[in-house]
């Protein structure tokens, strides 16, 4: 005579179907958390992404502004002068170095050379003028010798787009001040 077993080993359809719907709820949190965390991460590489080139722009500029000889032209956007001259006597002078923002690139073309881009990115670039009491000067500047100090307002944004659902315009606002030493 065979032997009816009554506790069969395994599962049952419906203890089956109960697993897989909380395993798919499990699995769905953890790709919407995974989603999350890869949105912080581009929006945080896209801030940095944009603060550097700011202050790559700021510093570059900073820097050969601090040394000029002389500004030869002055505008909102655009600013001339005359680099420090390095050079022994008896060698041609150094040719006039200009900043302006063509499109979204920040450009440092030497007088006669090609245009190098410094960065890009940039939607604004703004240079105010300053007298030696702190006064602003209109723009057109009258005298250019009479600058000593230019501020320097710059802001990016990131070059490349988001994913779709992302953050797609991440901006920086930097801003510096550069006291001319040879004036």
């Amino acid at each position: 005579m065979r032997t009816i077993w009554r506790c069969r080993r395994g599962f049952t359809l419906a203890e089956l179907l109960v697993a897989l719907a909380i395993l798919a709820l499990v699995l769905a949190g953890v790709v919407g958390i995974q989603q999350g965390a890869l949105q912080a991460y581009v929006t945080g590489s896209n801030r940095v992404e944009t603060q550097q080139n700011a202050r790559v722009a700021l510093e570059r500029m900073a820097r050969d502004l601090r040394e000029a000889k002389a500004i030869t032209a002055a505008s909102t956007t655009t600013i001339t002068f005359t680099p420090p001259d390095p050079a022994p006597p008896g060698v041609p002078p150094s040719p006039d170095v200009t900043y302006a923002l063509n499109g979204t690139d920040l450009q440092r073309t030497v007088a006669g050379g090609a245009a190098q881009v410094l960065v890009g990115g940039v939607q604004t670039l703004i240079f105010v003028y300053r007298d030696g009491g702190e006064a602003t000067l209109a723009v057109p500047v009258g005298a250019l010798s009479n600058i000593r100090r230019i501020d320097i307002t710059v802001q990016t944004r990131t070059e490349e787009t988001a994913p779709a659902g992302g953050v797609a315009d991440v901006r920086t606002h930097i801003a510096s001040s550069v006291r001319l030493r040879n004036f």
